[in-house]
């Protein structure tokens, strides 16, 4: 399931410089449910297809939006209560369903009775339940609950809310197959050597935990990729220190870095072998869903659970997501792990510092 949360459809993109940053106080208007599918994109970070959505509301504001694929009729119940999970867990006051695909199935009533009846039965009523074969302009509309309540989708890309999206820096993608493909790696065979060289490194690696959480922070400090061998793996050594990805976590949470950061775990994730590249995309998840990404975080908590199946932090974060745990919350629990590795690493520094008392 691919969730996002972005509370401010404006929200600023710290790399930016601050002449060229969206107000983070603007609010784009949804004039009616077309509006609202042209939105989606925005919302999702791409084009969903043979989908079911929820769209929630708050204080007269989008909030959460949960998306799963369509799934056989013996199926519709699991995947209601799966996306209606998240939207208990953040109060909605309303909601609207969305069913995406190509052609409408007289099944598909069943499937939104199911869903709305489940909203309903948790006091969050649907305003709409919409049909629509794609969230592209052009095409038709309507609605499953009101006598004459259709329309056509106006253009998505045209829309205020994408262009204050495209100037917050957030990218829409046209399905979600090409944000999978995001992480493909660039190079086959440069992974498969990389592979033998973390092999041989950490079979002598003497390298301390401060050491390696200086590595990472020059790397992020630089503004620069790595590029060369030698620098993926003394990255991927460093991330390999479960104290240092968790200290790692840290960048996340700070609007000033975040960006930088998540650059570079993002490339780590492309590039590096299983199981080092799994760090790298827990780290990436965590940047992608505190910014309200979910659908990116969800990409790579996939890749990181393929990558190191068992992998803890991805199966918290995955789980997070899963339930729809409000961000304030991860945040908190990302915090405090941060700051728990970060005092253990103080600590291992304090021992292993010489005694220069006379």
């Amino acid at each position: 399931m691919d969730t996002a949360a972005r509370p401010n459809p404006a929200q600023p993109n710290p790399a930016q410089p601050e002449s060229d940053r969206p107000d983070s106080d603007r609010i784009v208007t949804l004039t009616d449910a077309g509006a609202l599918i042209a939105a989606i994109p925005s919302l999702m970070g791409f084009h969903p297809k043979d989908s079911f959505v929820v769209v929630t509301v708050k204080n007269g504001l989008v909030g959460l939006t949960a998306r799963m694929d369509l799934v056989p009729p013996p199926l519709y119940g699991s995947l209601v209560g799966r996306v209606t999970r998240p939207v208990r867990q953040n109060d909605a006051d309303a909601a609207v369903c969305l069913l995406v695909c190509d052609k409408a199935d007289p099944r598909h009533e069943d499937l939104m009775r199911r869903a709305v009846a489940a909203l309903e039965g948790m006091k969050v009523p649907v305003l709409h339940a919409l049909w629509t074969p794609s969230v592209s302009g052009g095409v038709p509309w309507r609605c499953y609950l009101h006598e004459n309540c259709e329309g056509e989708v106006p253009d998505s890309a045209a829309s205020e809310l994408a262009a204050e999206m495209a100037l917050a820096g957030n990218v829409t993608f046209d399905s979600r197959d090409d944000l999978i493909r995001l992480l493909e790696p660039p190079d086959p065979v440069r992974m498969i050597r990389l592979s033998g060289l973390l092999d041989t490194a950490s079979r002598g690696d003497r390298t301390t935990s401060v050491q390696h959480l200086a590595t990472i922070r020059a790397a992020i400090a630089s503004g620069t990729m790595p590029s060369t061998d030698e620098e993926f793996v003394r990255l991927a050594m460093a991330l390999s220190d479960y104290r240092v990805r968790d200290v790692c976590l840290s960048y996340a949470l700070d609007r000033q870095v975040a960006p930088a950061a998540e650059k570079v775990w993002l490339e780590l994730t492309r590039c590096l072998p299983p199981p080092e590249r799994s760090e790298a995309a827990v780290l990436l998840a965590a940047c992608a869903y505190l910014r309200g990404d979910g659908a990116m975080a969800n990409v790579a908590l996939e890749e990181a659970r393929s990558a190191l199946p068992g992998h803890n932090l991805a199966g918290l974060l995955y789980g997070a997501i899963a339930y729809g745990i409000p961000a304030e919350q991860v945040r908190q629990v990302l915090a405090d792990a941060a700051e728990d590795a970060h005092i253990d690493i103080e600590g291992d520094d304090t021992e292993e510092a010489p005694d220069m008392s006379t």
